[in-house]
């Protein structure tokens, strides 16, 4: 955060006078549900994202959801609350 301010105070030495609120990385995605995003987004694409700060602790169930989708071609009953479509107004989740 200091060498990106340094920067700027060189480009905007104005930027001393301003007062810093906060900061954020965003390096744990996340959904706004909170919720992971599993599932097809179309027929080439499978998401398994947004564990937000469980991803280590989910990424065993989600792999084995995975597998089990690409296997059978079917979402997995436990897969379906996940599903990216709950957040596509046009498509039904």
């Amino acid at each position: 955060m200091h060498e990106l301010l340094r920067a700027a105070r060189e480009l905007l030495p104005e930027v001393d006078e301003l007062e810093l609120v906060g900061t954020a990385v965003g390096l744990r995605p996340g959904t706004p549900d909170n919720a992971p995003l599993l599932g097809p987004i179309d027929a080439r694409t499978i998401v398994a994202t947004g564990h937000y700060r469980n991803g280590i602790l989910l990424s065993p169930l989600t792999a084995d959801l995975v597998v089990e989708l690409l296997l059978s071609g079917t979402v997995p009953e436990e897969m379906a609350p996940f599903s990216p479509a709950r957040f596509d107004r046009k498509r039904p989740t």
